[in-house]
């Protein structure tokens, strides 16, 4: 599973969400869940971000952070969270960047097997 927490006004999460989308499209078949969660209040702004971005991975409002925000000790937005089969987390990732798409992607395929 992998959960990426951020903000619809943080470009740096847009761009993430839409790559992860790309490998949602590409794993989801082999297993692999993606799940945003916006840590926004707006629900209408989020359904319009879902929308301009064509967006099919789900995406979860969590306002209150009290969905995974908590459990995972996010601090910084974006932060993505890869956890296992077992639910144990197999990689951190705060911040995104091209430079990340190669370590999601390895990740990913590891989760897939």
């Amino acid at each position: 599973m992998v959960l990426s927490f951020g903000n619809i006004g943080n470009p740096f999460w847009a761009r993430e969400v839409q790559f992860l989308e790309k490998l949602h499209q590409q794993y989801a078949s082999k297993g692999v869940v993606i799940v945003a969660v916006a840590l926004d209040a707006d629900r209408q702004a989020v359904k319009a971000f879902v929308e301009k971005y064509k967006l099919t991975l789900p995406v979860t409002v969590d306002s209150e952070k009290l969905t995974g925000a908590e459990l995972y000790r996010v601090t910084a937005l974006p932060t993505t969270i890869f956890t296992d089969r077992a639910h144990k987390v197999t990689l951190r990732q705060i911040g995104f960047s091209k430079q990340h798409e190669k370590l999601f992607e390895q990740e990913i395929q590891k989760l897939a097997q």
